[in-house]
């Protein structure tokens, strides 16, 4: 099938989840036999072009990347809040430019489905149809409205908390009539595509989990001193920086106190520099800012920690830390959509003791760990392979073709 990705970030280089997953999955349904295509927004927050893409990559995609100048400001959050109904985290990556580029390829090259990497996308869609005839998919990577309402719920902040009620019944707008815009959902996790049915969308629906590919995973990967635990996420999402600080403000003092020695190694990409001043100065936290490699800086640590409090979708890191045999400490909101269970494949805590009790105890016992971390492997290895998970994605789209 010759598919047509669009993406409102680049899926090169992958310097979050998001794009980690984006490219994961057109590296697997292009090894899958489809011809696939990507067409992106490159940014100032996500900067991408030609020349830095791996041959090897771009051997098997191809990219179309547009560059625009998009940015956030107070004024931009204003206008938007007091003219207009839309979600300013979807009106900002409206592009004429962009427009005029997805109109101009779908008038040049045939294609069997286009596949929208997200929400923010949804401005696009009316461009779409007018030159489009095919299948018309929505890959969901959350449900962005869940997102906001949490965030809200545990911010403090009255004005904050405000404006992201406002944003996220703004999205749940969006997302409860996107049923008449498109033809089919591809949902990353369950729970998100039930939500989806439950809330008017009629049209076919299937959960694609995010997956990996076999041969990134390190190799030979000298350890750092243990004991030692990792975090990594893009620190410019507010998710991530909500749950880093919550683990550093009563998870970590916790883990010091039983164990004085153990040092937390941090990597993640645009921290503010309130946070990266925070992480450089606390004490046994070594902060690496952005990594080259995401495989290599995990396969340094034998414990990583995912202290997600809100979102949705599934977190790639945790299925990237699975197939690269970590013991991982997770909050149940961060497991969300990913069908493992606790003690098995991972350790489910939510309270700060909890969270501290389960860290030391891996610590404590390695067996535990090693155990865990081979049935974590031997589940993401069997369930999350990036190239069965685009068979099966291709099989579904065919299928619509009838």
């Amino acid at each position: 099938m010759r598919i047509l990705i669009i993406s409102h970030k680049p899926p090169y280089p992958s310097v979050d989840g998001g794009t980690l997953a984006t490219l994961n999955m057109c590296l697997g349904l292009a090894k899958a036999g489809n011809n696939v295509t990507v067409l992106t927004l490159s940014t100032q927050k996500h900067p991408s072009s030609l020349e830095i893409i791996p041959n090897e990559i771009k051997a098997l995609i191809n990219f179309e990347i547009l560059h625009v100048n998009i940015k956030t400001t107070l004024l931009g959050y204003i206008l938007n809040f007091i003219f207009s109904l839309r979600p300013y985290n979807i009106e900002r990556f409206i592009s004429t430019p962009f427009k005029r580029l997805i109109r101009k390829i779908l008038l040049n090259e045939y294609f069997d489905v286009v596949q929208l990497e997200g929400l923010y996308l949804y401005p696009y869609i009316s461009t779409i149809r007018s030159h489009f005839r095919g299948t018309l998919s929505l890959r969901s990577h959350n449900v962005e409205h869940h997102i906001w309402l949490k965030l809200a719920e545990n911010e403090t902040n009255k004005l904050k908390r405000f404006y992201f009620r406002i944003l996220a019944k703004r999205l749940a707008r969006v997302e409860s009539n996107i049923s008449s815009k498109v033809d089919a959902l591809v949902a990353i996790a369950e729970p998100d595509r039930q939500w989806f049915v439950e809330n008017n969308f009629n049209k076919p629906t299937i959960t694609i989990p995010a997956g990996y590919l076999k041969e990134e995973v390190a190799e030979d990967i000298e350890p750092v001193d243990f004991p030692s635990i990792c975090y990594i996420g893009a620190l410019d999402w507010l998710p991530n920086t909500e749950g880093l600080n919550w683990f550093i403000n009563w998870v970590w003092p916790r883990i010091q106190s039983e164990i004085p020695e153990i040092e937390f190694h941090i990597a993640g990409r645009n921290a503010s520099e309130e946070l990266a001043e925070r992480l450089i100065t606390e004490r046994n936290i070594i902060f690496h800012g952005q990594v080259a490699n995401s495989s290599t800086f995990l396969s340094r640590c034998p414990i990583m920690v995912v202290p997600l409090l809100s979102g949705s979708g599934i977190r790639i890191k945790i299925i990237e830390g699975m197939y690269l045999q970590r013991a991982i400490v997770a909050t149940s909101m961060a497991v969300k959509g990913i069908d493992i269970k606790h003690n098995e494949h991972i350790l489910i805590a939510d309270s700060p003791d909890e969270f501290a009790k389960a860290v030391c105890s891996l610590i404590y016992n390695p067996n535990l760990g090693k155990k865990i971390a081979h049935n974590a492997m031997e589940f993401a290895q069997n369930n999350l392979d990036a190239i069965v998970l685009a068979e099966k994605l291709t099989q579904f789209y065919k299928q619509l073709e009838g």
